[in-house]
């Protein structure tokens, strides 16, 4: 977080300025896919099955969305939010506050309908009381995590007023210096939940929280942000209306008013903070979800902050916004940028800015930035252990292994998952084991499956990324996010004709060091005729030989090993990790950019197929820990189809199988 991210949180409304409103070209990597399209095959909520599923979460039927508006609706609304009592005089009386209005939420130009598959979201957004059990597990043993800024400074204000002496001379004259010192120390910052009148704030939706925090709290409970598009299904249902509270049988509500203001409890000065979810009934959506205008900014997964419905229908529209008497107003579109994410809804202190009341608004906001007006909902697919992939995905992943233009295809995704609830329907503990395989092995579209397994002995092959909750027996890693790499059994050519060479050399120069020192062991250390001259020593490390095997972490102990005398080794060494030579190995790679474990490939190798089956089983291995066999088809070139490496898994976990008592969510029998 950084300073600028933190005077973000101080303003009274979320700003949309037209370097923050930001667009690129399309991301066409899956992992930053929309989990709508990623997660295929979802029915109509009336058929979701949610048994063992949080009760807080409630069902959106699927169907198609309206996102986006055209020029002409796009300049009543802004005329509407600049003059509501008589928005046909919007132009010639307050032309300053359409234009802001225009310039500042142009990228929700370009309508289109989309279609979203069935899916669950919080009933609310989160609230302080559901995160806080978050905070205290990051906390456990001593971590290091924030709290939210106001549950230190009003929540413990005994702590804070103790603490400003010290955050005055650290940050003298700077009326921030309190957000600073947050910043710089909010991860040893004790917390409360209440505000400055004492009074409690658990069911107040959480905020100053990051795009990052708001994702990883997510991938804890096995859920993610919804995308935009899931997000405005849940909120405007099958209807088109541009403003909140429309009523579809009377056109004449579509329009932004005052009366809309004091419905959503937002006209007041007192009303201007937040409240408890569900304290404002006329601010739920058409499926029931409260909160959904007008209380706090909600987070979406989408990243990326771009045109609403992309860049073409964008320039149909902006052209015809500039044939309008307002396009006068609008100088120039948006800059565009790709680092952005995007939170939807309005908020409390949006009475300032009565555009972001649209159903369609937007705000940008880098991933690092907090606000006192903005906070999250969950939501869940319903293919077991997706979320919580999807969510850590967005989170720190080392993408080292990555070629350019290479990603996980989450749509391909399998995994198992199981949730402990509470009396309330809470999560208390959620397990997974989820993968996902990579959109393809190699750019080439002539690559064949064969020689890129022989390659993968010199360099190995990226197939996927697995996530696991838990500790892991096989292969021995701990609980966390990894990338998987297949090497094959054997070594490279070269490199066996650069041990023969070097196995001889170092046989032959120990031999002579040994007999001198039998000779006169003394006399040896002494003379230089029989120590390496420096020159000398240089030209060994630059032989031929020696740049291969170092190149493969090969040590001159291991060089002169009876096993290297044919050129072969049973074991080499990637990133300081052992990896046998002998046989097909699976390789993590972890966040810290090293491998960091190896284990077999069981006695299915990968091979060629001509369509991708994708699947997990689930049986209890040794001392009923949890095994599982994951299968999973991974396009062989990028662009080619029918051409799939198929590829399995077989990972045991430190943590029990499945019973009758404790069942998993696990792949329907037709994605096994």
């Amino acid at each position: 977080m950084t300073p600028a991210s933190l005077r973000a949180s101080t303003l009274v409304l979320l700003t949309f300025t037209a370097t923050c409103v930001a667009q690129a070209a399309a991301n066409k990597s899956a992992a930053s896919a929309a989990p709508a399209s990623a997660s295929p095959g979802a029915a109509k909520a009336d058929a979701l099955d949610t048994d063992g599923l949080p009760s807080f979460l409630l069902p959106v039927p699927g169907g198609t969305v309206e996102m986006g508006l055209d020029a002409a609706a796009f300049v009543q609304a802004a005329c509407q939010a600049a003059l509501p009592n008589k928005p046909e005089n919007a132009l010639k009386i307050a032309p300053a506050q359409v234009s802001n209005a225009l310039r500042r939420s142009s990228s929700v130009l370009g309508r289109r309908k989309v279609d979203v598959p069935a899916f669950l979201l919080g009933r609310s957004p989160v609230t302080n009381a559901q995160y806080e059990a978050f905070v205290a597990m990051r906390r456990k043993d001593g971590g290091k995590f924030h709290v939210p800024f106001h549950w230190w400074r009003f929540g413990r204000s005994d702590d804070y007023n103790q603490k400003l002496d010290e955050i005055n001379k650290l940050f003298p004259k700077d009326s921030e210096g309190p957000l600073n010192y947050w910043d710089r120390f909010g991860g040893e910052l004790p917390g409360a939940l209440k505000d400055n009148k004492g009074n409690s704030i658990g069911d107040q939706p959480v905020t100053f929280v990051s795009y990052r925090a708001a994702n990883e709290f997510a991938a804890w409970l096995g859920m993610r942000l919804p995308s935009e598009a899931e997000w405005t299904r849940a909120a405007r249902g099958a209807g088109k209306s541009t403003w909140p509270l429309a009523k579809a049988e009377d056109p004449a509500s579509d329009r932004f008013t005052e009366q809309l203001m004091k419905d959503l409890r937002m006209f007041t000065s007192t009303d201007k903070a937040n409240k408890a979810c569900g304290a404002v009934p006329a601010a739920a959506g058409p499926f029931g979800h409260t909160d959904m205008f007008g209380q706090v900014w909600q987070l979406v997964s989408d990243q990326g902050f771009r045109p609403i419905n992309g860049r073409e229908a964008f320039e149909v529209e902006w052209k015809n916004l500039m044939k309008d008497k307002a396009g006068e107003l609008v100088k120039a579109p948006p800059a565009w940028r790709d680092e952005f994410v995007i939170a939807k809804g309005g908020s409390f202190l949006s009475s300032q800015e009565p555009i972001q009341l649209l159903v369609d608004a937007r705000a940008p906001m880098q991933t690092i930035d907090v606000l006192e007006s903005c906070g999250f909902r969950l939501a869940k697919s319903m293919k077991p252990g997706f979320d919580a992939l999807f969510s850590s995905l967005r989170g720190t992943f080392h993408k080292g292994p990555f070629a350019i233009d290479q990603a996980i295809d989450l749509a391909s995704q399998v995994g198992g998952e199981r949730y402990e609830l509470d009396a309330g329907g809470f999560v208390t503990s959620y397990a997974t084991l989820s993968f996902a395989p990579v959109n393809w092995l190699a750019k080439e579209k002539n690559a064949e499956l064969g020689k890129l397994l022989d390659q993968s002995m010199a360099s190995p092959l990226l197939i996927g990324a697995l996530m696991s909750t838990q500790p892991m027996l096989s292969p021995a890693a701990p609980a966390g996010l990894y990338s998987v790499l297949y090497r094959k059994s054997g070594l490279p050519k070269e490199l066996v004709e650069a041990v023969k060479i070097g196995h001889k050399e170092l046989v032959v120069a120990k031999a002579k060091a040994d007999k001198a020192g039998k000779d006169d062991k003394a006399k040896a250390e002494e003379s230089d005729e029989d120590k390496p001259k420096d020159d000398e020593k240089k030209q060994d490390k630059k032989k031929p030989w020696r740049e291969v095997v170092s190149r493969f972490g090969i040590t001159d102990e291991e060089i002169l090993g009876k096993d290297a005398a044919d050129g072969q080794l049973k074991t080499l060494r990637i990133d300081g990790c052992a990896v046998p030579t002998t046989e097909d190995c699976f390789l993590l790679h972890g966040n810290d950019g090293k491998v960091v474990a190896a284990w077999s490939v069981p006695n299915a190798k990968p091979a060629f197929a001509a369509q991708a089956v994708n699947g997990m089983t689930v049986t209890a291995a040794d001392k009923g820990k949890f095994a599982a066999r994951i299968r999973a088809g991974v396009p062989v070139a990028l662009g080619v189809a029918k051409k799939f490496a198929d590829v399995q898994l077989a990972v045991v976990l430190d943590f029990e199988a499945p019973t009758e008592a404790k069942p998993w969510r696990l792949p329907a029998p037709a994605d096994r």
